[in-house]
């Protein structure tokens, strides 16, 4: 019996911990917004182990807890920079009282990562975006590659339409049907029903 937890951070953005058995409990952390404490609380009640945190790209509301997390934390080193220089991510954005400050400890590639978790390299959004699939449970976390009813934003720093637009064809359409997309932001849902809905998706396809 697996288990996945959601958390939607203050900035909009999901944070979830996945637990693709609850009788081992070793828990993955699917990225970590500012406002971890929950996730955290939620961990500790389950009395799961952390098997670590996996980012999906470095924006800092995907990444700003990284300083409250104690384990291993997985990036594509292609957003390394990103993740740990938020300050100048956070200045168009006002009232959110953070006090950002460098991540000093270790990253990890996510090439590290064990074979029983699928890592896609999709830039577009960000040089480093990842998706995570874990085959035996059928799903996938897109960050903001993939939502349910858009695509990530490709005007920010590394973003790239072009980028964006190969990820879609070459990494999107690899995903089977029934597989449950779970975003970065928004609701979950399968690949075939984007596919066929998300009006992002179905332009850029085969473009």
């Amino acid at each position: 019996m697996d288990d996945i937890y959601t958390y939607t951070s203050f900035t909009t953005s999901n944070c979830y911990v996945l637990t693709p058995d609850v009788n081992d409990g070793i828990s993955y952390v699917i990225d970590l917004p500012p406002d971890l404490g929950d996730v955290l609380n939620y961990i500790n009640s389950k009395n799961f182990t952390i098997g670590g945190a996996l980012l999906t790209h470095g924006h800092f509301d995907h990444s700003l807890g990284m300083s409250a997390f104690d384990g291993s934390i997985y990036i594509n080193l292609d957003d390394e920079q990103l993740a740990r220089n938020p300050e100048e991510q956070l200045k168009g954005f006002s009232g959110l009282n953070l006090n950002p400050s460098k991540y000093e400890g270790d990253l990890i590639s996510v090439d590290n990562l064990n074979n029983d978790i699928k890592v896609h390299s999709n830039p577009g959004h960000t040089k480093g975006s990842t998706s995570f699939e874990f085959p035996n449970m059928g799903v996938v976390f897109t960050g903001d590659f993939v939502f349910k009813d858009g695509i990530g934003r490709t005007d920010l720093y590394s973003g790239n339409t072009s980028e964006m637009i190969h990820s879609l064809n070459s990494v999107f359409t690899v995903f089977p049907n029934d597989y449950l997309v779970y975003p970065g932001h928004g609701d979950k849902d399968t690949v075939k029903s984007i596919k066929n809905n998300n009006l992002l998706v179905r332009e850029y396809l085969n473009d």
